[in-house]
């Protein structure tokens, strides 16, 4: 089969215009790939084009794309397997340099890229520094050094959905009836409106998403291996998920550095310990846990610095004799009470 031919033979399957003998000759590429077997007819740039007009195909059935594509068939019982579907949806990430060549054209770096109302869109960060894409419903994506981003001109009808390779952050327009969804290779992230980060190394190196504003939700996606899928998470701001491929394993942290929610004095003149506690719990939007009982008549008096959470937090143990650690995205505030002091 010559390559006007192969060419020709994709875009029909795409438009699901192919005979059933001319999708059993695609699927049967798309196995070999997937298999990472080599179809002996096809050249690498055409292998990406059999990945591309997969992805499309399946974009157009998992997402109701109805507004990005034509009518597609119903595909065959096969798709409906859930290691499939994962694959068809990490492959979108993860499409390689053949496809990057065959789908887009190099553009010249601008400080915002805006969206156009056409189909796909896939936007390589080459340069040295962050590079912001406006999406078509006015969301920006910050896409990192050496990070990939692929989106529509125009989301579909009832999602809005888009693919990352690297680190991004995110600031999603409100719209509460369409959930805006950031696929990886190993995670899905769904949002409302908010603004978050993800970083999706191409490696086995863990996936990160970090919250700053608003409520996310974390979901890994079906892999190769038997091992179970954890369940989701819901995030908050400064609480961050850590999803491990190796280990199928998906935590709830607190961000490195938690960043203020809310306007708070950090005054404090012979005021409860637990009032302290509370106002940084409302600040940060942490939560703190600690004995109540124990903690039952301690005041204090202090002047809490304007710095991070974790300085704070060290300046009132330091005054209580009192510890802390991290669990799950909490703050276990632990000290010995006032009778000891």
């Amino acid at each position: 089969m010559n390559p006007t031919d192969i060419h020709s033979l994709l875009q029909r399957y795409q438009r699901g215009e192919c005979t059933p003998e001319e999708i059993r000759v695609v699927d049967q590429w798309y196995d070999l790939l997937n298999h990472e077997q080599v179809p002996p007819e096809l050249t690498p740039a055409e292998q990406a084009e059999v990945r591309a007009a997969m992805w499309q195909r399946i974009e157009g059935q998992t997402l109701q794309a109805e507004d990005l594509s034509p009518p597609v068939r119903p595909l065959r019982p096969w798709y409906g397997r859930v290691g499939r579907w994962a694959a068809a949806a990490a492959l979108a990430a993860a499409v390689g340099v053949g496809a990057q060549q065959l789908l887009t054209r190099p553009a010249a770096p601008a400080p915002v890229a805006t969206a156009q109302a056409s189909r796909w869109q896939l936007y390589t960060n080459a340069t040295t520094q962050p590079h912001t894409i406006r999406l078509a419903d006015g969301t920006t994506v910050r896409v990192a050094p050496g990070g990939q981003l692929k989106y529509p001109g125009r989301f579909a009808a009832q999602h809005r959905t888009v693919y990352l390779q690297g680190e991004a952050f995110f600031e999603v327009a409100h719209d509460k009836a369409h959930p805006f969804r950031v696929y990886t290779r190993q995670v899905v992230t769904t949002v409302l409106g908010t603004s978050f980060r993800v970083q999706a190394p191409l490696s086995e190196a863990p996936v990160v998403v970090q919250v700053r504003t608003g409520r996310v939700r974390v979901q890994p996606l079906p892999g190769g291996s038997a091992a179970p899928v954890p369940a989701g998470l819901v995030l908050l701001p400064n609480q961050q998920a850590v999803y491990s491929p190796q280990r199928h394993a998906l935590a709830r942290e607190l961000v490195a550095e938690p960043q203020q929610v809310a306007a708070q004095s950090f005054v404090f003149d012979d005021r409860p310990v637990t009032e302290v506690l509370a106002a940084l719990e409302k600040a940060y939007g942490v939560t703190i846990e600690y004995d109540a009982a124990a903690l039952a008549g301690c005041t204090v008096t202090l002047h809490l610095p304007d710095a991070s959470l974790y300085d704070k937090l060290d300046v009132l143990c330091k005054t209580l004799g009192a510890s802390y650690q991290q669990a799950d995205a909490r703050i276990l505030f632990r000290s010995p009470g006032c009778a000891a002091r």
